[in-house]
C-alpha cells in the first residue's frame, strides 16, 4: 500500500514510514503538490495510487464522494484526528498508527477510508 502525507503533516512521518519499509510521500517534500490545492493533492495521489492521510477531513471526504460518485477511483483516505498536540512524541505516534493502518491493509483501501483514533503520546 502506497501513502501520501497531506501537507500540514510533518515530512519527518513519511521518514519513519519509509524507514520501516512503507512507500510513503510528504506533500511538503514534493515541489509538485507543495502548496498546492487539496483537489490537485487528492487527484495526484488517486493517479498514484496512494491514499491520503490527513486530519482535512472536512475537505477531503467530499473530495472522495465526489470521485466516487463520478464513477472515479481513488486510493482511499487515512483520517487522523482533526485535534492533536504537535511535538517530537507525537510524530513517533503518528508514524505507529499510520503504520498499523499500511500493515494491516497491505492490499490498499481502494474507494474506502480508515480512521485513526485520538492519538495519545507515548
Amino acid at each position: 500500500m502506497r501513502a501520501i502525507l497531506d501537507e500540514q503533516l510533518s515530512p519527518q512521518i513519511a521518514v519513519l514510514l519509509r524507514k520501516a519499509g512503507y512507500d510513503v510521500d510528504a506533500v511538503a517534500d514534493r515541489d509538485d503538490l507543495a502548496g498546492r490545492s487539496d483537489r490537485i493533492v487528492f487527484e495526484v495521489a488517486s493517479r498514484e495510487g496512494r491514499a491520503v492521510v490527513t486530519n482535512n477531513i472536512k475537505d477531503f471526504r467530499p473530495l472522495a464522494a465526489e470521485f466516487l460518485a463520478q464513477g472515479r477511483a481513488h486510493a482511499g483516505l487515512i483520517l487522523l484526528p482533526s485535534a492533536r498536540t504537535r511535538s517530537r512524541a507525537t510524530i513517533a505516534v503518528i508514524a505507529s498508527a499510520i503504520e498499523n493502518v499500511l500493515r494491516d491493509n497491505p492490499a490498499g483501501i481502494s474507494a474506502s477510508e480508515r480512521w485513526i483514533g485520538p492519538l495519545k503520546d507515548r
